[in-house]
């Protein structure tokens, strides 16, 4: 009796470890599995910003399954890779620290992004403000230069007696007074 129960134990422990050969070749990947958890965190990312509480349901399934779809995977694959890597956590603790750094650097390529594009948009305000700044200038002068043509113009018509343009009145009979003499 105890041979057939070392028996039995020793052919379950056999077709178990065959099970398992057979079950990590399912296994994404551990350098996949990265990339794929740092595209699953961005989309669990963007979905939390949606504004309305169903968005899951509604915006997640069809984003999710493009990401498998990008990876050539299914969610039962991943499911199962999942609960192979957290099976064993020193493995998922270095592939969370590289997810990490995948993570850090998109961060900091938007930030860099970001920077880029307030940069142009501070040049791009700044060149405005200098062409609005020289134009209302231009036009301070031009109306500076405009004044004093016109004084001097109404200094030079009042010294020889012309009245400036517009301003003509007709003359006063002085034509009496021309031919008495």
């Amino acid at each position: 009796m105890r041979k057939h129960i070392i028996l039995f134990f020793s052919a379950l422990l056999f077709l178990y470890a065959c099970k398992e050969g057979n079950a990590t070749k399912d296994i994404i990947k551990r350098d996949v599995m990265v990339r794929l958890l740092a595209d699953v965190h961005l989309v669990d990312g963007s979905l939390a910003t949606q504004p309305n509480g169903d968005s899951l349901y509604r915006f997640g399934t069809g984003r999710y399954l493009y990401l498998f779809k990008q990876y050539h995977t299914d969610s039962a694959q991943f499911k199962n890779s999942m609960k192979f890597y957290a099976a064993q956590p020193e493995i998922m603790v270095k592939m969370y620290e590289d997810i990490e750094k995948i993570l850090q650097a998109k961060l900091d390529s938007m930030n860099k992004i970001v920077a880029d594009e307030n940069e142009i948009t501070r040049k791009r305000t700044a060149a405005l403000q200098r062409k609005a700044d020289k134009m209302k200038k231009d036009s301070i002068a031009l109306k500076m230069k405009n004044d004093r043509d016109k004084i001097k113009k109404d200094s030079v018509n009042k010294a020889s007696g012309i009245k400036p343009a517009g301003k003509h009145k007709k003359p006063k009979k002085k034509l009496k007074n021309l031919h008495l003499q």
